[in-house]
């Protein structure tokens, strides 16, 4: 009956312990701090030879959901076309030690999902968009500017798709 109850209170114990994985997403979410903010810039594409396009690019970033994600409010405004709308939302997932991300964008059904790692103030994540792999990787060279680059895998390297930088407005 004894070691009834110290194998009860063993379980129960273990139970109530958390798993000591890496973090908490609010406490991970730390990391992200050089992303936060009210941003404006502008975005350049790859148009691979092509005539130059670029447009006016804005990106409102901010904790979300009781601070378990942060939500990032994208657009770009091209000539001749209506902005962009687009909605990030970036967390952490302690069981796997990265950052889970989903975009819902005005071309899609459905979210694509990313997940990568954070090395200083630089992330990097990379999904799927069907068949093709994406790299998104965000940037902070100092307190004011962050660099937002999308890129696509092609055969062994990654080609640039666009990149936006922005200023802290």
């Amino acid at each position: 009956s004894i070691m009834l109850c110290i194998n009860a209170l063993a379980l129960a114990v273990t139970l109530l312990i958390p798993q000591n994985h890496d973090l908490k997403p609010a406490e991970a979410l730390k990391q992200l701090e050089f992303m936060k903010g009210n941003w404006t810039g502008t975005q350049v594409f790859n148009t691979q030879g092509g005539p130059a396009m670029e447009g006016a690019a804005t990106n409102k970033i901010a904790d979300a959901i009781g601070t378990r994600y942060l939500c990032e409010m994208l657009s770009t405004s091209l000539p001749g076309r209506k902005p962009t709308d687009t909605r990030h939302f970036v967390s952490y997932d302690s069981k796997s030690s990265k950052f889970k991300a989903w975009w819902f964008t005005d071309t899609t059904v459905g979210p694509m999902e990313f997940e990568g790692t954070v090395s200083g103030k630089k992330l990097v994540m990379t999904g799927k968009s069907g068949e093709n792999i994406l790299k998104a990787t965000y940037e902070s060279p100092n307190a004011t500017t962050l660099v937002y680059s999308l890129e696509m895998k092609q055969g062994d390297g990654w080609l640039k798709l666009f990149v936006t930088t922005y200023k802290k407005s």
